[in-house]
């Protein structure tokens, strides 16, 4: 009985995991692109982080499928001098320890403005340090703007107990 359980567990893992990866791969990511126009929409977007995929899944896991993104990224753009294998292993293992926070939404706008050229020419080459510098850069302006945003519905928050009115009333009619 055990060993049945074991193996529909890991049945249910397997199917799972192949869900994830067809949900986030590149590709399938790209192909609905549409729905991402900003980083307010990345935000929004009901997807997992990095982390999150972490978490689920392993890191080995979140690993191989940021680098299915980055030989995507390799191939999409034709590049005389790719990225190597290895490259590629180093640059998912930094994107994993450092940007886990970002959705597969941010990753999929953040590759979108890659490819659109948003991020200057690449002179037909591709390195671990462009790649994390886009990556930093995108994650610089996430971060700005989730800011702003908590700060304008803190300053909301704020604004609506000065003056709710129904509020301020109760409160002077108790006191009487």
């Amino acid at each position: 009985m055990g060993n049945k359980l074991a193996k529909i567990k890991q049945d249910i893992a397997k199917t799972s995991s192949i869900k994830l990866l067809k949900t986030y791969s590149p590709k399938n990511c790209m192909a609905h692109s549409g729905k991402v126009r900003t980083i307010q929409d990345a935000m929004n977007a009901d997807t997992l982080s990095i982390g999150s995929l972490q978490r689920q899944n392993g890191r080995k896991f979140s690993e191989a499928l940021i680098k299915a993104w980055l030989v995507y990224l390799n191939d999409i753009l034709n590049l005389n001098k790719p990225m190597t294998e290895d490259q590629i292993e180093m640059c998912a293992i930094e994107i994993v320890n450092e940007y886990y926070a970002m959705k597969f939404s941010d990753i999929t706008l953040l590759f979108k403005r890659i490819i659109a050229g948003e991020f200057g020419e690449f002179y037909e080459s591709l390195s671990i340090p462009k790649v994390l510098s886009f990556f930093r850069v995108y994650f610089e302006e996430r971060c700005n703007l989730a800011m702003e945003q908590s700060q304008r519905e803190h300053s909301d928050r704020m604004s609506d107990e000065t003056f709710n009115v129904s509020k301020n009333v109760k409160r002077i009619l108790r006191s009487k």
